[in-house]
């Protein structure tokens, strides 16, 4: 049976109406939903409940805390411990007249102590600029 541009076309079409049904869709539920945000806040400010912006702006700090920066400081804090070990031994098998106790410390305040108390210490949503 030869192919023809009509059987070609009536297939393709019926191809391309599913997936325009579903996008339909989708815009329709996401334009549900904006619409029952809209209400929300409208009423909320009807009422007076909405929030500050101080408080919205502190709600803001700590989710952007919570997940990449506190999980940077984590990476952080697991790379510092790991370059440690290698940190000591070169300052170890450095030359007789370049040994310095206060190597170690400084190493270990810089590569562990300092992400450790960034990460875990810290107010949530506080000094974001120690990272």
């Amino acid at each position: 049976m030869p192919f023809t541009a009509g059987r070609f076309s009536h297939r393709f079409s019926s191809f391309c109406r599913a997936p325009r049904r579903l996008v339909i869709s989708r815009v329709a539920v996401l334009v549900l939903v904006v619409l029952m945000m809209v209400a929300a806040t409208g009423a909320a400010r009807a009422a007076g409940e909405l929030p500050s912006q101080a408080s919205v702006q502190e709600f803001a700090y700590k989710a952007v805390d919570v997940f990449p920066i506190r999980f940077g400081g984590v990476l952080r804090l697991i790379a510092g411990s790991a370059l440690l070990v290698p940190a000591t031994l070169f300052s170890t098998l450095s030359l007789p007249f370049d040994r310095n106790p206060g190597v170690y410390r400084d190493n270990y305040q810089l590569l562990v102590v300092e992400p450790f108390d960034f990460t875990f210490r810290r107010p949530l949503g506080q000094d974001l600029g120690g990272l």
